[in-house]
Order: C-alpha cells, then sequence, then structure tokens
C-alpha cells in the first residue's frame, strides 16, 4: 500500500508531513486531503493563496487542493 504525504503550502509558511499515511490509491489520498481541508477550514484556518499538496512516495504532487 503506498505511503502519502500531505503538506499545507501558504504564501508564508509551508507545514510538511514527515510521517505520511498509508492508503490504497491516489483517489484515496484525494478524499483524504479534502478532508484535511474542510477540517481545517472548519477550525478556522484559511488563509489566502494556500493549498494543501497530496505526495505520492517519491515526492511527486499527485494532487493540489485549494483552501
Amino acid at each position: 500500500m503506498p505511503r502519502y504525504h500531505f503538506v499545507v503550502h501558504a504564501p508564508d509558511h509551508r507545514h510538511d508531513d514527515p510521517n505520511g499515511m498509508l492508503l490504497w490509491s491516489h483517489e484515496a489520498a484525494r478524499a483524504h486531503g479534502h478532508r484535511i481541508v474542510r477540517e481545517l477550514k472548519d477550525g478556522g484556518y484559511d488563509p489566502p493563496g494556500a493549498t494543501l499538496l497530496v505526495l505520492d512516495e517519491e515526492g511527486e504532487t499527485v494532487h493540489c487542493i485549494p483552501f
């Protein structure tokens, strides 16, 4: 099962995800990424220009989800 990393990238900062998460597919990682964005926005985190990058095991971006 592949490991995916979820990185918050905003114009003034970046929050890496060194541990990542094991998920079945790119689509499962995309769905999880959307949940992360939703939860962060519900908690009040919504900086202009921020995105959530979903990276595969090689560090390649497989999804980019805007806030």
